[in-house]
């Protein structure tokens, strides 16, 4: 099994994980990042700030960029032409 990069471990995940203002908390995040121009119109730079977010501020229910990988991977290699996403996150 591979060893799993520490720097890449999400923050804690707490009692409360949802409703509680981290949604907004996120987007503040994203919104006033220092790097906010290079983050603009990027959506792989978004999706590397909401998991800096996820890693430094608050637990987020996130793929993230490994699992993100794997699932990138099998849909490029399998093409299918219907998909379906359960369990999102909204």
């Amino acid at each position: 099994m591979a060893n799993f990069d520490d720097q890449k471990a999400y923050a804690t995940q707490e009692n409360t994980f949802f409703d509680d203002g981290r949604e907004e908390e996120l987007v503040e995040f994203v919104t006033n990042h220092p790097r906010k121009d290079e983050i603009k119109g990027s959506p792989e730079k978004v999706l590397q700030a909401i998991d800096e977010f996820g890693r430094t501020k608050k637990y987020l229910m996130n793929v993230g960029e490994d699992k993100g990988k794997i699932v990138t991977d099998t849909i490029k290699e399998n093409r299918p032409q219907v998909m379906v996403e359960l369990g999102g996150y909204a």
